[in-house]
């Protein structure tokens, strides 16, 4: 099951970046991580309605997500290749087969482009194959070849692990004690319901505005968010008690609360956080991934972000425990915030705006090469 989600998951964001028209990838690539939200809001859902039945209750829950996945098995049979995928093989193909896939690349543009002839899409077809030949030739990549490209990989790679070690597994990790504090414990699955329903706003509000915004005003505001509310989250943890007499805060365990105003502090902390995340790092991460490596490398170079994120990932969850008894809770909180902070400056210095350009003049303005006819007619500049 989890090798499935990996494939899924990661080979998603390259895909419909690369069939996408350069004015609503923003939107298609983030409508991936909508998707996700969604079925996580579902999740929480059914566990909610299901949590009741005793025995047989899981069992549902698992039967509705393996008909989601059939659908999706079934339905990916009918759409075609990337058009950029089919003019990248034919550009390195030496058996005589180039016509044939061109040709594929011509009716899957048609496709997406729902053109009624394929005329209509045979200037962005060539444009297309003509920016592959001058960009990466006909050798296949080594998997050594992106680190030929250390600005994209820079930035891909450090977005998707200040998006891991800004804190987002370790909220989440506390999210159950912090409902209990605010007097939520005896509905614990519908407050996981509640913080579901937020990330789903979140999520509709950047795939609505993103193209319009940019990338990077998004990712400002929404790590800006995250700085606020880990800044309140970490205090109010200042003032957490333990209800057993004589017992110390480290040795309480369960029995740890907080006045009643700094847990609802916490728990609005905990929404501004999970909006935060949801406008920047959740679906903004991946979008970025998916634009700014080369096409000659794209694929190796996501596969090593994607590592970057799950490594990160389980660094964060193996470690939560121990940063806890290290630095206190509190602590935790506020290095995620001096971490956010770190994510600020790196997006001002690192990250650039990849609104409205093309693929192609994203790859030439990330490896320096020279410009060209910026002014083509717009048919010829679809992504």
């Amino acid at each position: 099951y989890g090798l499935g989600i990996g494939f899924a998951m990661h080979a998603a964001p390259v895909y419909i970046a690369e069939i996408s028209p350069a004015s609503v990838r923003g939107a298609l690539v983030s409508a991936k991580e909508l998707v996700i939200v969604v079925g996580m809001f579902l999740g929480f859902l059914f566990g909610y309605i299901f949590s009741s039945i005793d025995t047989v209750g899981w069992r549902w829950m698992v039967a509705i997500s393996g008909a989601f996945a059939l659908v999706m098995a079934v339905g990916i049979n009918f759409i075609p290749q990337s058009p950029r995928f089919l003019v990248l093989k034919a550009v390195r193909d030496r058996s005589g087969g180039s016509e044939r896939l061109i040709a594929e690349a011509m009716d899957a543009t048609k496709f997406f482009r729902r053109a009624t002839s394929l005329e209509e899409v045979r200037d962005e077809v060539e444009t297309m194959r003509s920016e592959v030949e001058a960009s990466i030739g006909t050798e296949v990549a080594k998997w050594s070849d992106p680190f030929k490209y250390p600005r994209p990989l820079i930035v891909g790679c450090g977005l998707v692990l200040l998006q891991q070690i800004t804190g987002q597994p370790s909220v989440l990790y506390f999210a159950t004690n912090i409902f209990k504090s605010a007097g939520f414990g005896s509905a614990a699955a519908l407050s996981s319901l509640g913080v579901g329903f937020v990330k789903l706003l979140a999520t509709l509000f950047t795939v609505w505005r993103i193209d319009q915004y940019g990338r990077r005003p998004l990712l400002f505001i929404g790590i800006g968010m995250m700085t606020v509310a880990l800044a309140l989250i970490g205090t109010a943890f200042l003032f957490r008690e333990c209800t057993e007499p004589g017992v110390s805060l480290a040795q309480c365990g369960d029995s740890v609360t907080s006045p009643h105003g700094w847990a609802l502090l916490t728990v609005f902390g905990l929404m501004l956080y999970v909006s935060g995340y949801q406008v920047s790092f959740g679906p903004i991460a991946w979008l970025m991934i998916s634009e700014v490596f080369p096409l000659r490398v794209r694929g190796a170079a996501f596969s090593i972000a994607a590592v970057v994120n799950f490594a990160s990932n389980i660094m964060m969850t193996l470690t939560a425990e121990v940063l806890q008894d290290a630095l206190t809770p509190s602590g935790v909180f506020f290095t995620y915030m001096g971490l956010a902070l770190v994510s600020l400056w790196f997006v001002n210095s690192m990250v650039p705006e990849t609104k409205g350009k093309t693929l192609e003049e994203i790859e030439r303005m990330m490896t320096d090469k020279p410009a060209k006819d910026y002014n083509a007619p717009e048919a010829m500049k679809r992504a």
